[in-house]
């Protein structure tokens, strides 16, 4: 699915003919999905093969941690070779660090959801799996359908980054924005660190 995204960032201009500012809202939306798919795949492999790992370390929170730290390396090299071969890379310093920081946080992003819902690779498998569809919809919707508008705060910010992209149309005015995705995506790892988190069992 990277290759497909990367294909697409470098040959959309001219086959496609859209301009950068477009693309790069395609592109946001092919890493959120890239990075949904690939950590449900982690969790997938994580509960069907990491078992007797788990029993060995024996830490939660370092089980958590490691979990975290794999979700933003994956994306921090997704975004990275996503930006480069979109060919919206250039010398505005600004933009570059803007562009690619928007593409992580919103890997992030979808990697916080596919963790908070893990469960479907675990004990609750439809629980997971429909809790994983509404908050998609609601990354897609939060700053589209009016009736959210209230509690928008508290939705999935994708939407906000592709509208506030589509209203000011620069990538760099999406870094205050960037910057609430990755605090909600940090927020959502530890929400479902806490959740997931076996309680001790009293003596």
């Amino acid at each position: 699915m990277l290759f497909s995204i990367i294909v697409f960032g470098l040959t959309a201009d001219s086959l496609l003919g859209i301009g950068s500012i477009r693309k790069y809202n395609l592109l946001l939306i092919g890493m959120f999905f890239l990075a949904l798919f690939s950590t449900m795949n982690l969790y997938r492999n994580d509960s069907q093969q990491n078992k007797y790992l788990k029993q060995r370390v024996n830490n939660y929170w370092l089980d958590a941690l490691s979990q975290l730290l794999v979700a933003l390396i994956v994306n921090i090299f997704s975004g990275i070779l996503i930006f480069v071969f979109s060919l919206i890379l250039n010398q505005n310093v600004l933009l570059d660090v803007t562009g690619i920081t928007t593409l992580i946080s919103v890997g992030m992003l979808a990697s916080g959801i596919a963790t908070l819902f893990k469960t479907q690779w675990y004990r609750h498998s439809s629980v997971g799996q429909v809790g994983v569809l509404i908050f998609t919809y609601l990354a897609f919707s939060g700053s589209v359908i009016s009736l959210l508008n209230d509690v928008e705060f508290i939705m999935p910010p994708l939407s906000k980054i592709i509208m506030t992209l589509r209203r000011k149309g620069e990538i760099t005015a999406l870094l205050p924005v960037a910057g609430q995705t990755f605090l909600y995506a940090l927020i959502l790892f530890l929400i479902s660190s806490f959740i997931y988190k076996e309680k001790k069992k009293v003596k």
